[in-house]
């Protein structure tokens, strides 16, 4: 079965589109809309990097949290890069949100299991900074916060399921430039 992916991605302030297609074992990568490229990647160091290849040229990538708010630091053959990597959907929604405020309550958008929640109540939280993760189809999702605020109330726990428009946490709203 084919399934395809477009995700955003920006690498040391570059946006670029990417768009993944997985049939089995075989990926093929598509960025910018240029000529679709076969990609595969296989983990090196232990578990701590992986080597990348794509158009048959190998990188060694690894990858560490670089920010709160869903930013990597990556080194691809020893070079610090920047990146960050969003669905499309996603980039969309924060594009669209600017910089005013979005809704103080995360919902789950699809059902799913929450395998993850990276806040507790009353926890000052920083628009865009990760919260909780649900995994959905075999995929891990993370969901960050959609103001600047404190964490009020998780409605979950690890482990329960979700459906889509569940209350999962409700963030009130703060001040974005300043201590919450």
């Amino acid at each position: 079965m084919l399934t395809r992916r477009t995700y955003v991605v920006d690498v040391d302030g570059q946006r670029h589109a990417v768009e993944v297609a997985r049939s089995g074992d075989h990926t093929e990568l598509r960025i910018d809309g240029g000529e679709t490229t076969p990609a595969s990647s296989l983990p090196v160091l232990g578990g701590r990097a992986a080597c990348v290849t794509v158009g048959g040229r190998r990188r060694v990538v690894h990858l560490s949290r670089a920010d709160a708010k869903g930013g990597l630091r990556a080194t691809i053959d020893g070079r610090p890069v920047t990146l960050s990597v969003m669905d499309e959907l996603r980039a969309q929604a924060l594009q669209a949100q600017g910089t005013g405020a979005g809704s103080g309550t995360l919902v789950a958008d699809i059902p799913g299991l929450v395998i993850d929640i990276r806040v507790t109540a009353g926890q000052a939280v920083q628009q865009g900074e990760p919260v909780i993760v649900v995994e959905a189809m075999k995929m891990q999702n993370e969901l960050a916060a959609g103001v600047t605020g404190t964490v009020q109330r998780i409605a979950v726990a690890v482990g329960q399921s979700v459906n889509p428009g569940d209350v999962l946490v409700i963030i009130e709203p703060g001040p974005s430039d300043g201590p919450v």
